[in-house]
């Protein structure tokens, strides 16, 4: 399995906790809109030993095939984290799924950045994991997401009530499957 994988523009890496100074400033920046979108976990998010532990436990998480964070850099840019594409739940053998997650800098929407790194982690995990059923949650407001998912291939397989607590407030999220055949 690969540690890091190039696109057209893209250079998508798997960080260790040596380098969780570009994760904070990516969160830091980003923490008004990607606070709208998913749950803050525990009160020193915002540190960067939270950022080195965090980083430390998905580099074990993915040695063990349970999940994989690509973080996502231009190419001709490399110095600045603008994204990242995840594959969490990840569950060879019988049921042969993960779930995928993704955030960007908003300085970045809009120009096909996540479309293109989650297609390539897709095909990536497919083929190396043998991963045929992605599954993602989505807010049903969040219009663009749910246009990414669909022009991925994505279907809408049903709505989960109060799925996650954003806010202090339980939200509903739809649910959408991809099977690769």
């Amino acid at each position: 399995m690969k540690l890091d994988m190039e696109t057209q523009r893209l250079h998508l890496r798997i960080l260790t906790a040596s380098e969780a100074p570009k994760t904070l400033a990516f969160y830091e920046n980003n923490a008004p809109v990607f606070e709208r979108y998913e749950p803050i976990i525990g009160d020193n998010f915002y540190s960067l030993a939270h950022q080195e532990h965090l980083l430390a436990f998905e580099y074990n998480q993915m040695l063990q095939l349970r999940m994989l964070r690509f973080w996502l850099f231009e190419k001709d840019r490399p110095e600045n984290v603008i994204g990242t594409v995840s594959f969490h739940n990840i569950t060879p053998n019988v049921f042969c799924s993960a779930t995928v997650g993704y955030k960007m800098d908003p300085a970045y929407w809009r120009r096909g950045y996540c479309y293109e790194a989650l297609l390539a982690g897709i095909r990536m995990v497919s083929q190396d994991i043998g991963i045929r059923r992605f599954e993602a949650l989505v807010l049903p407001e969040n219009i663009p997401s749910i246009r990414l998912l669909e022009k991925l291939g994505f279907e809408r397989e049903g709505l989960l009530k109060e799925k996650i607590l954003l806010n202090g407030q339980w939200r509903d999220h739809y649910t959408y499957g991809l099977i690769l055949r």
